[in-house]
């Protein structure tokens, strides 16, 4: 076996290393911008095992960017909603299903296998591949660009300098430990066996569901063919044996409050619910994404769909840059907007966890008065649906004006929140009575909102508007989709719309001079300009 490195150097302009899900959304995100890809894993083959299976709303936009949303929306399980009991009694629940600004008002449950294959397929459609068996041994970031050095599973080893490289392998990523950046830590850990198999009973065919007794906490989540997705905390185990089918069944019996017999399982194993976070999610020219950024309890199912965040969030902006259409400043903002991101769902995902593991009777108590209490006054709707389905994801520049990220009350937006306009969905085919705006999905988006009041002097200034700025941004006239109307209010304004979705500036104004200012200001370019960096 050649274990000596060879003389080849390649290049890449992006080396993605690590094919889970979120690997995969940021190489077919960069590659249908035309932007060359190399992927790599180390495994010899895609997932068998599905750890991450439920896809919140926000996740199903963001991936209409790559063309695979239709599609995997039709191959998975609809969540209507997500139930919690407490003993035998039924707490209250959150309802995706009475989300009313999304294209997907559910949330999806599919085996993460199926839904690696969906966005390897359309990788392949971009014209990429995953090339597996391919390890990061070595990466050398002290240059102009990153030298990374890949071994291969004959044991020869390949020199490749990358433009960026993409750390998207998982919690013990190479890439980080590598680049020296440290995973940071807080709490103790808490078991959860987790395994997929057949479950009979009466259970609600389209709810996930959350049950907790003094005893222990279980989870169940429907596939839709029958089988289910099981979990039950654990105190103690040897995490190289795989917990038996009995171990599940006894915590059904215990902490469920219906008869419920479990078949035999498909595969089992022991979750870590551990919190990190890496010290910093750039180093120069590399960054990471997903798990290898961050980890957190899997409680309300948030790891991938925070992963999808994270790959989208760098993916419009790296290929902003690299085609000279956005300033490179932008790249300064991935950390700091992805990192309160993952450190708002660590800490409500961990006290999700911890009530979820309550276990004395005055606290046990305490607990379900306040969710009963949040049930009838609308408030766990109000509050947790957008939390859960990762709709309220904030990207304002005042961290301190967006901890929650949750909209107590209609108003207006604000600069960072998500509008409900999205790219068009290659997946859907053409619909008439498509009731959602469709935006670029490349480069910066101008809204022009007329508040209702449309006429000859509207249209005069949109066309104005479009004659100026036109050859830098889409320039859309989005007056007559009523749909807006509770997200822009009732006075014309401008809005300056990110590639993903969230408001970079807005304006009262359509003043052309004013907005092409405004652009300068959120780093969008003109075509002449050249990217710096």
């Amino acid at each position: 076996m050649n274990t000596e490195p060879s003389d080849r150097t390649r290049t890449a302009p992006v080396l993605v290393v690590g094919a889970g899900p979120v690997g995969l959304v940021v190489a077919c995100d960069l590659m249908r911008q035309h932007i060359p890809v190399r992927i790599i894993d180390e495994s010899p083959s895609a997932t068998v095992h599905s750890r991450a299976v439920i896809m919140w709303p926000r996740s199903l936009e963001l991936l209409r960017r790559i063309g695979v949303a239709h599609q995997l929306a039709q191959t998975g399980k609809h969540i209507d909603a997500v139930s919690f009991y407490s003993g035998e009694r039924r707490l209250g629940a959150i309802e995706m299903s009475r989300l009313d600004d999304t294209p997907y008002p559910y949330g999806l449950c599919t085996p993460q296998w199926q839904t690696e294959d969906v966005i390897r397929k359309r990788l392949v459609e971009l014209g990429g591949q995953v090339e597996t068996e391919v390890s990061l041994v070595g990466l050398d970031n002290s240059g102009e660009r990153p030298a990374a050095t890949l071994r291969h599973a004959d044991g020869s080893t390949e020199q490749v300098e990358a433009e960026w490289v993409v750390g998207a392998d998982g919690a013990h990523s190479a890439v980080r430990e590598l680049l020296g950046i440290e995973f940071q830590g807080r709490g103790a850990d808490v078991l959860f066996a987790i395994g997929d198999g057949p479950l009979d009973g009466p259970l609600p065919p389209d709810e996930m569901v959350y049950c907790y007794t003094g005893g222990g906490a279980m989870g169940l989540a429907p596939f839709g063919d029958g089988t289910y997705r099981v979990a039950c905390s654990v105190p103690v185990w040897n995490d190289e044996d795989a917990p038996p089918r009995e171990l599940f069944q006894e915590s059904l019996d215990r902490v469920v409050p219906f008869t419920a017999r479990l078949g035999e399982l498909k595969w089992t194993t022991v979750y870590r619910a551990r919190r990190r976070t890496a010290a910093t999610f750039r180093a120069g020219r590399c960054f990471l994404v997903g798990d290898a950024a961050h980890i957190f309890s899997a409680a309300g199912s948030q790891g991938m769909n925070t992963g999808i965040q994270d790959a989208v969030n760098l993916a419009w902006k790296l290929g902003g840059v690299i085609h000279g259409t956005v300033d490179a400043g932008v790249l300064d903002s991935y950390d700091p907007e992805r990192r309160h991101s993952a450190e708002r769902i660590s800490l409500v995902t961990a006290k999700q966890t911890t009530w979820g593991l309550i276990d004395t009777p005055v606290r046990v108590a305490f607990r379900d008065a306040v969710v009963r209490g949040a049930r009838r006054t609308g408030v766990l709707q109000r509050l947790v649906t957008p939390l859960m389905s990762q709709l309220s994801v904030d990207y304002a520049a005042d961290r301190a004006d967006a901890k929650v990220d949750v909209r107590w009350r209609d108003r207006p937006l604000r600069v960072g929140e998500r509008l409900p306009v999205f790219v068009a969905d290659q997946g859907a085919g053409p619909d008439g009575n498509d009731p959602w705006p469709t935006v670029a999905a490349d480069g910066f988006s101008l809204l022009l909102w007329s508040g209702g009041r449309r006429g000859a002097r509207w249209q005069s200034g949109v066309e104005a508007v479009r004659s100026a700025l036109g050859s830098r941004c889409a320039v859309l006239d989005v007056s007559a989709w009523s749909v807006l109307r509770g997200s822009l209010g009732a006075r014309p304004r401008a809005v300056v719309l990110r590639p993903d979705g969230h408001i970079a500036a807005l304006e009262s104004s359509v003043e052309p001079e004013l907005l092409g200012r405004t652009l300068d200001r959120v780093g969008a370019l003109t075509p002449a300009q050249e990217a710096r960096g």
